[in-house]
């Protein structure tokens, strides 16, 4: 964005040259095809430098021609470049505007470069009296807002910890600044908890007033509507349904992310399945990986925050997106799981909205229908995973153990060299038959795993190689970079 005539001449400038070196290239001679190739390459990287210019100069052009009549604020995270905006169109410039707020001119240049990050309350309503723009009806700046303190308690009241909140929900700029412990004064911590609020209210569809005030804040019920019934009761309730909502708002921002992909059928038949697998070198976490997003257009979104649930999958608007979530360096655990919300989403090809929210154990009056559910999704992963004889395998892991649930951690690697199969997935495949009992058996089950690499990264990788986060705005690219950011 332009913000001051310097920069403005300096734009002019340079639109000017990349049109005279584009001219060039295409009149250049073209010798060869690499030749072709090249000059294309460099064409299009010039035209989209080009592009950029050109929009930048029409926009402060039309922001000078307009007049502030034509801007309206409607949330109070668009304000700090819309402070910008109106500058322009009220005609001022940078020194101009310093001069009616008795500041120096440097001073409105660091508030620009930063977003108004270090200005207060009180100063961002004097920039907005002094250039002359008001807020949109509906669309309030609080006099006083309380503190940041005050939101990370409100933020814990529905489950969320302070550390959570820093680490991804809050921009990464002001948890530094925070961190820093520099003296401040009341008024910009009260702009801490203006930011905090917005931001988060994005998340939660909360506005900043609602978050600043004392009245109740709702968790969204469409998101754990069919996720209700298949939370423990010795689960964190508040945490898990607000976690619920993050990780579907992160899945809505991968769909816009990956909208150039297309979705395709998923195939019923494990078998199927385990045959493309194997054809492209076996049962791996990069070959499943690879086979959900390419061959089946599904976005697979990883994370490894601690607690909630542990996989979930939604269709919207008929596209699929899987959402992993583990701490564990056990790819076999990753590729159970994935097969699981495999199934979940082939066992609905015409429903064109799907939610399912997967803790670690049923709750113990999960309905029948809902157990049968995970079941069938638990027995579709294993025989794509271990092959079609995978209920024999489970029922020798049994006989092997003589029934006995403290005895199956010996049994199953035996069962596994017998059949020939990889232990850590037959172990997983167990847990997940466990589970649907009641029983919890991960932690035998982590004791037998190959631990490899980092799965977790390995997914994330595969989501910075296919998304484009030009298509979504900056501060949700932001919140989806956060989550996919390795703990520090």
């Amino acid at each position: 964005m332009i913000r001051n005539e310097r920069q403005y001449r300096i734009t002019k400038a340079r639109l000017e040259e990349f049109e005279h070196t584009l001219a060039a290239l295409s009149s250049k001679p073209i010798a060869s095809a690499e030749d072709e190739l090249w000059i294309k390459v460099q064409k299009d990287a010039l035209t989209s430098q080009l592009e950029e210019f050109q929009e930048d100069v029409r926009e402060y052009e039309g922001l000078r021609n307009r007049g502030l009549e034509a801007l309206e604020v409607n949330a109070l995270d668009a304000l700090p470049e819309a402070l910008v905006r109106a500058r322009i169109a009220a005609g001022l410039t940078q020194k101009e505007l310093a001069e009616r707020l008795k500041i120096k001119e440097q001073q409105v240049q660091r508030y620009e470069a930063t977003g108004y990050a270090g200005a207060s309350l009180e100063r961002i309503q004097q920039t907005m009296d002094a250039i002359g723009l008001r807020l949109a009806k509906g669309v309030l700046l609080p006099k006083t807002s309380g503190t940041l303190e005050g939101v990370l308690r409100r933020m814990k009241a529905v489950g969320l910890s302070r550390e959570f909140v820093h680490k991804r929900l809050l921009p990464k700029t002001l948890t530094s600044t925070i961190n820093a412990n520099l003296p401040v004064d009341d008024r910009e911590t009260d702009l801490w908890a203006l930011e905090a609020a917005a931001r988060i209210g994005r998340v939660f569809n909360w506005s900043p007033e609602l978050i600043l005030s004392n009245s109740q804040l709702p968790i969204r019920s469409d998101v754990l509507a069919e996720a209700r019934f298949k939370v423990p009761a010795r689960a964190d309730q508040h945490f898990f349904a607000a976690y619920t909502v993050y990780a579907h708002y992160l899945a809505l921002l991968l769909l816009q992310s990956t909208a150039h992909i297309r979705s395709h059928e998923i195939p019923s038949s494990a078998a199927t399945i385990r045959n493309e697998l194997l054809s492209r070198g076996g049962i791996t976490f990069e070959t499943v990986l690879a086979y959900a997003w390419d061959d089946l257009g599904i976005a697979v979104l990883p994370l490894n925050d601690p607690g909630a649930f542990h996989g979930a999958c939604w269709r919207i608007d008929g596209r699929n997106v899987i959402v992993l979530k583990q701490r564990t360096n056990s790819p076999a655990r990753w590729v159970i799981d994935l097969l699981h919300e495999l199934r979940h989403l082939a066992s609905r090809p015409s429903i064109e909205d799907i939610s399912v929210i997967e803790p670690e154990l049923l709750s113990k009056n999960a309905p029948s229908d809902v157990v049968d559910e995970e079941t069938e999704a638990t027995d579709f992963g294993g025989e794509i995973a271990l092959g079609d004889n995978v209920e024999e395998l489970a029922e020798k892991c049994v006989k092997a153990a003589k029934g006995k649930l403290e005895w199956l951690k010996s049994a199953v690697p035996r069962v596994a060299k017998d059949e020939n199969v990889p232990v850590d997935l037959l172990a997983n495949y167990m847990a997940y038959r466990l589970s649907l009992q009641g029983e919890n058996w991960w932690g035998a089950a982590q004791n037998l795993q190959v631990l490899k690499g980092n799965p977790w990264q390995v997914a994330r990788d595969f989501v910075l190689a296919r998304a484009d986060f030009g298509k979504i705005n900056p501060i949700e690219r932001d919140f989806l970079l956060q989550a996919l950011s390795a703990d520090e």
